[in-house]
């Protein structure tokens, strides 16, 4: 047990977005855990509060296909889950449909999208490739240059609510945030962890589960291993249409770019994947070249106004995968990061993972494929 004279927990989580809050709710929920979480700046307040909040199996990248079915896993935790994490914590966060479409605007894009709804066919997916002639009449913002684009229907979400719901639901069962900036961990005997905080205080716990995005580097490099993985800055513009103008009821994704109308009447415009260390700042540079791209490939969002401009830091790695799972040969420390443009869609399937390693019991989800050891960085 942890010794006297120390701030003492059973499960310390350091990370207060969506995966932290999530893991801790699992624990409580399914394991009668309450684990404290430890967040430095604010609940959601880094990628998880900014992300756009669209879950989709397949979109501007094809992952193998293990990893999408993991992803296809993620989501329909959120389809089972939705009504009871939104009941327990009293909050809506507008668990609901819209409609994807990707087109191609080059000879190479049709080729890759009609070969997209084959491969999605073959994993049991919808999607469904919608001739040029078509177009104009169903998706009418799309740029006449399309060649042709594939729709499925995917499920969206508001991204904070999201994240405050899952830490409601997890303070009704005993879940409590401690604010404090993690600055190093020490592994002690008797399977104890210590967390040194940046004001000099420490915690000690027996399961520790680091879950602070991109910021678990430097805490693993505290432990002696290191992680493979760096911050992306990813800006988002929040546009508004004139009036008289109708938010369309679908979204449009090609590559980086994107146009999201949410269920609460707002409209995204996306995005960027910056390499500028972790400055979370956003740019006028980045809200220039978003609008271009989305208004070059949807005509109508010339007439769109900028609200603001947000910016977050993805946690992204060498192969695109999360890093789930026990670092190796420690005693009760636990690494869920690295999701990368996937945290919202994989919130509940990591936390249910991570929750059933610490409570020692058999997890029926396989997450052999986001060891931290496929890097081959242990010291």
């Amino acid at each position: 047990m942890p010794t006297r004279g120390k701030s003492a927990h059973d499960v310390v989580i350091v990370g207060g977005g969506v995966i932290g809050c999530s893991i801790a709710y699992f624990l409580a929920a399914h394991h009668g855990i309450q684990a404290v979480i430890l967040e430095r700046d604010g609940i959601g307040s880094g990628a998880s509060g900014n992300a756009a909040g669209e879950l989709a199996a397949v979109g501007r990248h094809q992952y193998s296909d293990m990893y999408t079915k993991f992803i296809l896993q993620g989501i329909a935790m959120h389809h089972e889950l939705a009504d009871e994490i939104m009941d327990t914590s009293g909050i809506d966060y507008l668990f609901s449909d819209i409609t994807q479409v990707r087109p191609a605007l080059n000879r190479s894009d049709v080729t890759d999208l009609q070969y997209q709804v084959q491969w999605q066919e073959s994993l049991g997916l919808s999607a469904n490739w919608v001739e040029p002639s078509e177009l104009k009449s169903r998706y009418g913002w799309l740029s006449h240059k399309a060649l042709g684009a594939v729709e499925t229907v995917e499920k969206q979400l508001e991204s904070y609510p999201f994240c405050l719901a899952m830490l409601r639901a997890a303070e009704k069962l005993g879940v409590t945030v401690k604010s404090g900036d993690a600055a190093k961990i020490v592994q002690l005997p008797g399977q104890i962890v210590e967390v040194e905080l940046e004001s000099g205080e420490t915690i000690q716990t027996t399961n520790l589960v680091i879950a602070n995005g991109p910021w678990a580097v430097a805490l693993g490099a505290s432990l002696g291993f290191t992680i493979p993985m760096k911050p992306l800055r990813g800006q988002i513009v929040h546009a508004a249409l004139p009036s008289g103008f109708g938010l369309p009821s679908y979204s449009i994704f090609h590559d980086s770019n994107y146009m999201l109308p949410k269920a609460s009447g707002a409209l995204l415009l996306g995005t960027t994947d910056e390499a500028v260390g972790f400055n979370p700042f956003p740019t006028k540079e980045a809200e220039r070249d978003i609008l271009a791209s989305v208004v070059d490939m949807i005509p109508p969002l010339e007439a769109a106004s900028v609200i603001r401009t947000t910016a977050c830091l993805r946690p992204s790695t060498p192969d695109d995968l999360p890093i789930i799972g026990q670092i190796p040969d420690s005693d009760g420390i636990y690494l869920a990061t690295g999701h990368g443009h996937k945290g919202i869609t994989l919130a509940l399937i990591t936390g249910k993972a991570i929750g059933d390693l610490v409570a020692r019991r058999n997890c029926d989800i396989d997450i052999s494929m986001f060891k931290l050891s496929r890097f081959g960085t242990m010291q």
